[in-house]
């Protein structure tokens, strides 16, 4: 066995047996849903016959790492947002996935749990659909940079985990694409971009080992 080999194997034991020395986990896995205030002034103004969106609702999955020692958690969230409004022959429809690194910070870690909360976006995948007379067509966004930062609070009941989640997501989508990647113009032929950042809540449940 190599040195790098019986180092990593020596980091690897000294943090389990650490870990189970005290009654915190090292994995989290939880599932959130949330709603989302959002204003896109851009994609809004450039279907003014269609419904709005002004909200988002979401689902996620985060999977939280807090190894002993280390002086933030680590782990990774994956989110599938939504939003479907619907009118006299007319529809505006946003289907997103976003995948993240989560990074926490537990300023209070014992039967409860609070601090701050990050996301920092490494894919994504933006879809918006619009409705007229029955015609759908579909246009994206390449956008891959969205930032969230908040505060989480919960309590600890054995193995479950329940909390919130509150904060702000930071979320500038650039140009509005027809699905083959033609930017969307306006009537004055300047290039049409959107902003999807807006506060935001989360509740979560899940389970620590």
């Amino acid at each position: 066995m190599s040195l790098i080999s019986k180092f990593s194997l020596a980091v690897f034991v000294a943090a389990v047996t650490l870990g189970a020395s005290t009654s915190e986990a090292l994995i989290e896995v939880k599932g959130g849903y949330s709603m989302h205030t959002t204003s896109p002034g851009g994609l809004n103004n450039q279907f003014p016959s269609n419904p709005k969106i002004e909200q988002l609702q979401s689902i996620s999955v985060d999977v939280m790492g807090n190894v002993p020692l280390m002086p933030v958690g680590l782990g990774v969230r994956y989110e599938s947002l939504k939003r479907n409004e619907t009118g006299v022959g007319v529809a505006s429809e946003v289907d997103w996935s976003r995948t993240s690194i989560l990074v926490n910070k537990r300023l209070l870690d014992t039967l409860f749990y609070l601090g701050p909360i990050a996301t920092f976006s490494v894919a994504s995948d933006f879809k918006y659909r619009s409705t007229t007379a029955g015609v759908r067509t579909d246009y994206k966004s390449d956008s891959q940079l969205t930032i969230t930062g908040g505060v989480e609070a919960g309590a600890k009941l054995a193995l479950l985990r329940i909390g919130a989640e509150v904060g702000y997501f930071y979320a500038p989508m650039g140009e509005l694409k027809t699905s083959a990647g033609v930017p969307v113009t306006d009537g004055s032929g300047s290039k049409v971009t959107f902003d999807m950042s807006g506060p935001y809540a989360r509740v979560v449940v899940g389970f620590g080992f």
